[in-house]
């Protein structure tokens, strides 16, 4: 993403990112199935909603891409 002079963007665009890699962690973490509490899955799959719906959903390859 390309940086702007204007700081309020700058932490607007950061911060969106940063919330979109963790998403993206998280989803790959969910989809691997490396927690063996459900209640605890379930829980966090209320997070997926709106743009975040479609980790859920995309191809694994694709998501550990974009974890790197």
């Amino acid at each position: 993403m390309g940086y702007y002079s204007d700081p309020t963007a700058n932490k607007a665009i950061g911060a969106v990112s940063r919330e979109w890699n963790r998403m993206v962690k998280l989803a790959i973490r969910i989809r691997k199935n490396e927690t063996r509490n459900p209640e605890w899955v379930d829980s966090k799959r209320e997070l997926f909603t709106g743009i975040y719906r479609r980790l859920l959903s995309d191809p694994m390859d694709l998501l550990e891409e974009m974890s790197n």
